[in-house]
């Protein structure tokens, strides 16, 4: 694949559907900071999941196999039950781009180069204001080991992580949960899914796993 090369129409789709500004989206791009979803016509255009930090969503970016050219930009809600997508390569696309620009800091919001910091570690955003729970969340992880399934309990978060609709931002819960799967030995790549009991029943905690800061390495090891 050649390096991108926005198209006018890609550019004024970009600006009317995302904060992340040409220079940035071709920086990841030309990175290989994406993920196929889809192909078309053919194998000529593929259809790419990105994520964009500046904008905390996912976008499909339409590019063209032969010419690096990017036909259009979309948020991933405009292609809701057109394309598959699961949760794990929204995860895979929002680690990679999170491992790529903090610690290694190539590409900023803008498209220009900053600072390089903390090389090679997650690098976790400060916790958003959230009301203080009476006590913390049950949390239970289901993983696969070898072909075969597991199911354990993890501890229950603290009272200042907030309640599950807090957690689709990135913030403390991630970098605590983080510490809790190390210390109980599941590797992240061997995750399925994590579970929080709220308000008397379990669900499914999709935020906890598509924020789940991880290195660069870690990264790799999961795809």
């Amino acid at each position: 694949m050649r390096n991108a090369n926005l198209t006018q129409h890609a550019e004024t789709r970009l600006a009317e559907r995302s904060k992340l500004s040409p220079g940035a989206l071709k920086c990841l791009l030309d990175n290989g900071v994406t993920v196929p979803v889809a192909l078309q016509k053919g194998g000529r255009h593929a259809k790419r999941l990105v994520y964009s930090s500046a904008d905390q969503d996912w976008l499909i970016v339409v590019q063209d196999a032969g010419d690096g050219d990017i036909l259009t930009v979309m948020p991933l809600d405009y292609l809701k039950n057109r394309i598959p997508v699961t949760a794990a390569q929204r995860r895979s696309a929002r680690s990679r781009v999170l491992a790529f620009e903090r610690p290694r800091q190539r590409c900023s919001v803008t498209g220009s180069p900053v600072t390089a910091t903390s090389a090679g570690n997650p690098v976790v955003p400060p916790s958003p204001k959230q009301p203080l729970l009476a006590q913390g969340l049950k949390l239970g992880v289901s993983y696969t080991i070898g072909g075969a399934l597991f199911s354990r309990n993890l501890p229950a978060t603290l009272p200042e992580h907030g309640a599950p609709a807090t957690w689709a931002v990135p913030g403390e819960i991630h970098a605590w949960l983080r510490e809790r799967l190390i210390e109980e030995g599941i590797p992240f790549k061997a995750i399925l899914s994590i579970r929080v009991r709220w308000k008397g029943q379990w669900e499914i905690a999709e935020g906890l796993l598509e924020h789940l800061p991880l290195t660069f390495e870690e990264i790799e090891a999961c795809r």
